[in-house]
Order: C-alpha cells, then structure tokens, then sequence
C-alpha cells in the first residue's frame, strides 16, 4: 500500500490510533513519557533505524482483532516525542512477521524479519518517512529447512560488509530450548540479498551462558575497538557478549559477557516460546545515529495483564566502552527537556537504622538523581513511590560488602492479582570514595534504574493506593550521607494525558 505522508491526518489507521490513545490515557498504569502501544499487543522491538535526521523504531505489534503479528512503526526527531506511523509490515506468505533488524544505506533501509513459520525475509524501503515497504519476490530468502542442516531460522539481524550482506540467525543449539542447550548465532552471506550461504556459528560457543538460555533478537556491531553481540534468551532476557572480531574468518572471539536483565531464570522446562519469559529487560534493538552514538532500545516484560493493551519500550539508552571492557550506559540527554518544577535536596546525614522521609519530592511521573556515601553502613538506598505508612513501596538499594545493586518490587503493590517478580539485582563495584550515583526514572507503572553510568536495572510496578507517591533514603548498620537529590516532575509525551 502506497502512503501519503502529507495526507497522514486523515489515514484510517492511525485515526484509530488516536481515539485508542484518548481511551486508554485515564489507566493508571499507563506510562506518561516511555513509547507505549497505542492499542492491543506490542512485544520486541524491531528494526531500529536512523534515516534521514529521524529516529524509527520498529516493533512486534498485535492489533486488536489481527490474527497474527505485525510490524507497528513510530517516529521521533529527538529520542523523546514518539509519533504513530501505518503498520509497516502485515502478514502474506507467513502467518506472522516475527523479530528482526535493518541496516541502513544511502538510497534505503533493509530489513529482515522472521517470516513465522516459513524463514528468515527481506524488505526494503526508501521513502522520506518508511511507509512504503517492498517485500523481496524470493521471500523466504533464508527458508527454514527441516532436511538437518547445520543451523536454526529464527530472529535475523542484517549488515553490510565490504561488498557483502552479512545475516545471524539468532536461535541455539547443543541440546533442547530451554533446558539444556546454549545460545547460537548462525551466520549468512549474502551478495545480492536473495541467495544467502551458511558460514558458521558466529560465536563458538556458549561463553558465560546458562544451560538452557538461547540467542534470540541479535544485535552485532561495532563498538569502539571492539565488537558487541546483544541479544536476549527467554530464560534470563537481555546480555551481551563484548569481543574482537576477525574479518578474515567471521568469528567473534567473546572476551566479556554481560546481562542487562536480572531476574534469575523461572521458566520451567518444556515452556512453550510464547509464553512470556522471565526477563523485565526483555529483546534489544540497537541504532547508529548522526552523532555516531549506539543507542538501544528494549521491550519492558512482566506487565499487569490488561485488556486493551500490553507493551511499552525502555527509554532509549545510549552505550560506550570503557578501557576495560565495561559496557557504559545511559539514559539519552534528550530526556532532560521533560523536567520541570525541580526539588533539591541539600547534603543530608542518614543515621543507622534510620529512615529519613524527604518531604517534598513526591510524584509517580519523575526524574530522581540522587549521590550517596555509604560510609559505614552496610546497605543505602532510596525507598520510592512509598506510601505514607510504608504499606506499598519499591526499594533501589546498595550493599557495598558485596558490591551488589538491588531494585526489590515484593512491596510495590497491596494488589493481589499483580505479577510477582524476584528482585533484579545485579554487580557495581564503587571505586576508592566514589558515591552512588543514581538516575531513577519512575513513570507510573515503570521503574528504571541507572547506576553510575555503567549498571541498570528495570522494572514493572502498580501501587494499588493513590498516596504511593513518596519518597525516603535510609541506611542500615551503618551511618551514610545522602549528598544530594534532586527531583523534576516529568512532562507527558502524549497529548491525552
């Protein structure tokens, strides 16, 4: 179907669009400022793009009343403010588009997708917005074959190399999904995106990785001096591998890996692919925008289930690498053009044992930056969206003995039918007197922790009461100070709310 982009306002679809975002803004759960789907199901993002001067983000999407996935699209010009686009992809040949990714040249955009059931397919567009999409006529260009060949047609991603298209499979091997097998991403070559050989798996073997976890929704790049392989498994959610890759044999040699989620692994063995997985932080995607900035996205998992609509993206974080390979990551800037009514709180000592309410700075729609010393104590954190009584109340916490960040959700709702999620907690060694630097994002249902520029943690949230809105710093076993906080009040993206 052929869009015009001047004649956008009046297109059936995104009409639809519009009046389902008015119906939808009064849910309490709903987010103010993250991408959210405007109606039914939206699942992995797909196909993150930078086409001339705009940001595009694909994504699994599952309208209401479809039968099977789509392809839904939204636009920014600054990583902030999110427009509708037309579904970009629907379903023909296949049953489903399923995940996948672009790459990005001078006269269009390529992407592949998982085409369910039948393989891996290739679509093109080159119009100013990439409404317009062409489907290759040889699809599926990569079918998948049940004759026992070496490799698994799952989640692709696409780039270019010298003169060649290059492809992974993101899928596994050695051993049954999700019990014992280990993560594989099965590489193809391309010349002329229609006829693809199979080289190898890209990485050797499962370095770093659980037994039963998968490679799904891959993302292979440059980065640095060094390349990165981001993916997810349904097990554990978002990682990565960070290693040198040889041009000459195609092959990563992993040095580091790393995880992005983390939830410890809860589905049992024999769990169907569609159930929804263990991880928050769920499938990445990954751009390379005119800054030369690497920005990912990623689907946030383990949301109260809803009936007119489930999914909202991961603010978009911008990665680097340190000297010694470890993977940095923050919020993009552009974010800060949100804040208003700021809220300081000057240098505040926190006694042991103690709990210091900071009255004030309150809201479920905020930007928190905080820096505290541990000093003495054996845990510091903050206590947010609490309710007065401490009834409901979700803690980010510091453990500096075992060098461990914590974001605990078991107190965040009285509701009993709320998801019940472990607590993520991941590794942060604090240098020789350097304070916990925190940039918490608190939108409505969604919690999204930055620590220090180099770990992060995320999840979902529903307080039940409407007073869940405060917020305290504590210390336990211990004295701390709190140097400072500071708090803004977060402007809606959306028109309706």
């Amino acid at each position: 179907m052929l869009f015009d982009a001047d004649a956008l306002e009046n297109n059936e679809q995104l009409t639809a669009f519009r009046e389902a975002r008015r119906r939808l803004a009064a849910d309490p759960y709903r987010p103010t400022y993250h991408f959210v789907v405007p109606e039914g199901l939206m699942n992995d993002p797909n196909g993150a793009a930078f086409w001339q001067g705009q940001y595009h983000l694909f994504y699994q999407f599952l309208p209401d009343g479809a039968d099977g996935m789509h392809w839904g699209h939204t636009v920014s010009d600054d990583l902030v403010h999110w427009r509708d686009l037309p579904i970009a992809l629907c379903p023909e040949l296949e049953k489903g588009c399923w995940s996948g990714e672009a790459v990005v040249e001078e006269d269009r955009v390529i992407a592949m997708y998982y085409g369910h059931p039948v393989g891996n397919c290739i679509a093109t567009s080159s119009d100013p917005l990439l409404l317009d999409w062409c489907k290759h006529p040889a699809n599926p260009v990569i079918p998948v074959n049940p004759s026992g060949e070496p490799y698994r047609v799952f989640d692709p991603c696409i780039w270019k190399e010298d003169d060649a298209y290059y492809s992974l499979s993101g899928s596994y091997t050695d051993g049954a999904f999700l019990v014992d097998c280990r993560p594989a991403a099965y590489l193809f070559r391309s010349e002329d995106l229609e006829h693809w050989e199979y080289l190898h798996p890209l990485v050797a073997d499962g370095f770093l990785i659980s037994r039963g976890e998968d490679a799904a929704c891959p993302n292979f790049f440059p980065l640095g001096d060094k390349h990165v392989l981001l993916f997810f498994s349904h097990p554990r959610g978002g990682q990565y591998y960070i290693g040198d890759y040889d041009t000459a044999t195609h092959k990563l040699t992993p040095l580091k890996h790393g995880r992005t989620n983390h939830t410890p692994p809860t589905l049992p063995a024999g769990t169907k692919i569609t159930d929804p997985g263990a991880g928050n932080l769920h499938a990445p995607a990954a751009l390379l925008d005119d800054q030369d900035r690497r920005i990912i996205f990623f689907n946030i998992r383990g949301g109260k289930p809803l009936s007119h609509w489930s999914g909202m993206m991961s603010l978009p974080r911008v990665i680097s690498l340190a000297d010694d390979l470890t993977l940095q990551i923050e919020p993009v800037p552009e974010l800060q053009q949100l804040r208003h009514d700021p809220y300081h709180i000057a240098a505040t000592p926190l006694a042991a044992n103690q709990e210091a309410v900071l009255a004030g700075a309150a809201g479920n729609a905020l930007e928190i930056e905080a820096l505290i010393h541990p000093q003495s104590a054996h845990e510091v954190g903050l206590k947010i969206l609490r309710s007065p009584d401490g009834a409901e109340q979700t803690l980010i916490s510091y453990y500096p003995d075992v060098t461990a960040l914590c974001l605990d959700t078991s107190c965040s709702t009285l509701h009993s039918d709320a998801p019940s999620r472990a607590p993520e907690v991941a590794p942060l060694a604090l240098g020789d007197g350097e304070p916990l630097h925190l940039r918490i994002y608190v939108d409505r249902s969604i919690v999204e922790v930055f620590a220090n520029g180099r770990q992060s943690l995320t999840a979902c949230v529903y307080p039940q009461r409407p007073d869940s809105i405060g917020i305290s710093a504590y210390a336990r076993r211990g004295d701390a100070l709190l140097e400072s906080l500071d708090v803004w009040q977060m402007k809606p993206i959306w028109p309706t709310q």
